[in-house]
Parts: structure tokens; C-alpha cells; sequence
């Protein structure tokens, strides 16, 4: 009887020992947001106009964030793209300006978790920037571009809300560039002289605080339900730079909306899908 004892004490401290060992499986998900929105847009380009000229836009984000390792989730990656369509005039509204942009940035952030319901996140960025911009009215500089790209300084606090069905989400997200380089054409200079006959030698500038201040601050919603969240923000951009003796001024106001989703990746032989698991590729 003892040694019956002995063995089924064996046995359950054998299966208590691996269960403790066996970790659960850890997933490394996949944080995604779209949204789309309204953009009221200020533009000055001594290049095109002296004029300040006003309008609206339409505005998409996409954004991706991701922690580099599931089991540790402190340090996160994340990629977003930009584009914005719009159309401004003068303060006489005797002429028009169409502007197309887009932006590409990624960056990591380190996780500070001071509170339960608070965090802070730090880190920087690299974005890679271009715009195209025109006035009918112009016959020898009708078009003007925007070439950029730029280091940053980003910053985001978030706080969680618990409300009786659901906990909301309050984020406040600040973005500085720091340093780049960026295209600003000499004023007067056609691009048939920059680009066709080589005359490139004043049109790329290292930027800097000296010459380029801006700043980009969202403020976002998130609302969750059962499959994704609702997510609705404010954003305030502000950009001023000069060279080459102008100086160049582009504002953003926009009101977003847009849902906030998680993906898992199932790739190649080492992560593979469960079998139950349907795929398009299947």
C-alpha cells in the first residue's frame, strides 16, 4: 500500500513539474489602424506664390505596430503611410493650387509602463516624404516638388478609461524632426535648367532646427467591440523650413475615423497555420 502511495505521488509531482514548465504559447500579433478623414490646408510656397493659399483635403493613414519578440514586450516597431489630396486657393480666389503628398516613417518606441492604466512610449523615427504641388496660372514654374527625409523625436501617452462596458483607450502621440535633408529648388529656376542642363548644385539642403521646425500631435479615441475598435482622432501638423532665401509653410487640421484591428502572420515551414486554419492560398 505504501509503495502505491509513493508511485501515485511520484506520478502527480512528474506532470505538476512539466506543467510548470511548459510556458503557454505566445503570439506576436500584429497591431493595425486605418483611418480616413477631412483636412483643412495651409500652403505657402514662395517657389509657386507669395500668397498664403487655404483649402481642404481627403486624408488616409495606415499604420502597423508590432514588439520585436512576444516575450519581450517592451520594445516595439512600427511602420505608417500617409497621403493626402487636396486643393487650396489664394485669399482673392482668383487662382488654385493642387497638392498630392505621401509619407512613409518607421521607427521603434521602448515601453514605460509607470501605471496599470498608464503608459508612456519613447523613441524615434525615419520618414521619407514627397509632394507635388501646381498653379494652372504659372507658365514657366507651374509645379513644385517636395522631397524630404528626416530623423524625429516621437513620444506617445496612452491611458486607459474604464467605463461600465468597456475600458476606452486615450492616446496623445507627438512627432519633432530633428535632422534630414530635403529638395528646395533655387526661386526663378525652372526645372528644365535643374534637371535637364545639371544645375543642381543649390537645390538639396541638410535640415535642422536651424532651418526646419515643425511638429505633428494626434490625439486618438480608441472605442472597443467584439472584432476590432473604433478609433477616432484629431491631428495638428505644423511644418515651416527656408532656403535658398524663401520661406516654405504647410499646416495641417484633420479629423480622423478609422478602425484598429490585430493580425497574426502564418509563414513559411517554421510558422506554420493550424489545420483547421483557411487560407485563400489553400
Amino acid at each position: 500500500m505504501k509503495k502505491l502511495i509513493i508511485y501515485v505521488w511520484a506520478i502527480l509531482c512528474s506532470v505538476n513539474l512539466f506543467s510548470q514548465d511548459e510556458k503557454p504559447l505566445q503570439y506576436k500579433l500584429i497591431s493595425s489602424s486605418d483611418l480616413v478623414g477631412i483636412t483643412a490646408l495651409d500652403l505657402l510656397d514662395p517657389y509657386l506664390s507669395p500668397l498664403m493659399y487655404t483649402g481642404s483635403g481627403v486624408k488616409y493613414e495606415h499604420a502597423e505596430r508590432k514588439f520585436f519578440s512576444a516575450q519581450k514586450t517592451n520594445l516595439s516597431m512600427e511602420g505608417k503611410i500617409s497621403a493626402l489630396a487636396g486643393i487650396t486657393t489664394n485669399p482673392a480666389n482668383t487662382s488654385s493650387m493642387i497638392y498630392l503628398g505621401a509619407i512613409y516613417s518607421w521607427g521603434m518606441h521602448y515601453h514605460f509602463r509607470i501605471l496599470p492604466k498608464l503608459q508612456i512610449l519613447a523613441g524615434e523615427t525615419a520618414d521619407a516624404g514627397f509632394g507635388y504641388k501646381s498653379i494652372a496660372r504659372n507658365v514657366n514654374n507651374p509645379v513644385n516638388l517636395d522631397l524630404s527625409a528626416n530623423l524625429n523625436l516621437s513620444g506617445i501617452v496612452r491611458y486607459d478609461i474604464p467605463t461600465r462596458r468597456r475600458v476606452l483607450r486615450l492616446s496623445c502621440e507627438l512627432e519633432i524632426p530633428v535632422f534630414g535633408y530635403m529638395f528646395v529648388p533655387q526661386g526663378g529656376a525652372s526645372y528644365y535648367e535643374m534637371f535637364e542642363l545639371g544645375s543642381l548644385s543649390n537645390a538639396f539642403h541638410f535640415s535642422s532646427l536651424h532651418n526646419k521646425l515643425g511638429s505633428s500631435g494626434d490625439l486618438i479615441l480608441d472605442i472597443p467591440f467584439k472584432h476590432f475598435t473604433w478609433r477616432l482622432g484629431v491631428n495638428n501638423s505644423k511644418l515651416k523650413y527656408e532656403a535658398n532665401n524663401m520661406v516654405f509653410k504647410h499646416n495641417e487640421y484633420s479629423l480622423m475615423i478609422g478602425c484598429k484591428y490585430d493580425l497574426y502572420v502564418f509563414a513559411g515551414k517554421k510558422n506554420r497555420a493550424p489545420e483547421n486554419f483557411i487560407s485563400t492560398d489553400k
